[in-house]
């Protein structure tokens, strides 16, 4: 009888446990959708103890910009079509597709989680929310801490085998126009480098909303 009645507590809390987890999961689903145009503030750092930071800016569907400040040497534009990353140390510019980034679910308008993330891990934790999600054409995992409250992703970190790449967001702000300019990379050997943006520089293009 002790035993029947403890495998009932185990599998009622259980329960109780993956349906705080699937409203956290459907409530952190509808943040993604109802981002629309955002700039976001980032510091970065990784498990060797190098750090940047830089504004990420996200025009749905599929445009943005990850905009770092020097010294850091890389600037990353992406399009519907894919994602360029320029290089101010070596002075070269590589390609992806869109669907190979590991952040292309904060750009699509139609978030397809099943189509390309696998969800690995839920830690349901008062206010914060913690997801482990699998990229399956990148072969990465992510852990996204996301505020229950504020309705907002506060941290993402790229599980690698050696090294951690951790994404620390402090202030979001929503915006009603950008320059166009912003999402554009024109070919550097024809155009020259792609001009670096200061913080003052960059949010002089574009218009935040009045909320």
């Amino acid at each position: 009888m002790k035993k029947w009645l403890s495998l009932i507590i185990v599998c009622f809390f259980t329960n109780i446990s993956h349906a705080s987890e699937n409203k956290a999961i459907d409530q952190f689903k509808t943040y993604l959708r109802e981002v629309k145009s955002v700039v976001i503030d980032f510091t970065q750092e990784d498990s060797s103890g190098n750090k940047a930071s830089g504004k990420l800016l996200i025009n749905k569907p599929y445009r943005f910009r990850c905009n770092y400040y020097a010294p850091y040497p890389l600037l990353i534009i992406g399009s519907q079509n894919y994602v360029s990353v320029y290089d101010y140390d070596m002075k070269d510019t590589i390609r992806i597709k869109p669907s190979e980034n590991i952040f292309n679910f904060l750009l699509e308008e139609r978030v397809d989680f099943d189509r390309y993330f696998d969800f690995e891990e839920a830690i349901d934790e008062g206010n914060i929310f913690k997801i482990t999600i699998y990229h399956t054409l990148s072969e990465r995992r992510s852990r996204i801490t996301f505020d229950k409250n504020s309705k907002q992703i506060k941290m993402i970190e790229i599980l690698e085998d050696d090294n951690t790449i951790t994404l620390t967001f402090t202030q979001f702000t929503n915006v009603a126009k950008f320059d166009n300019d912003l999402f554009i990379l024109k070919n550097p050997e024809i155009f020259g480098p792609p001009i670096r943006l200061t913080k003052e520089e960059i949010m002089k293009k574009y218009l935040a909303t009045l909320r």
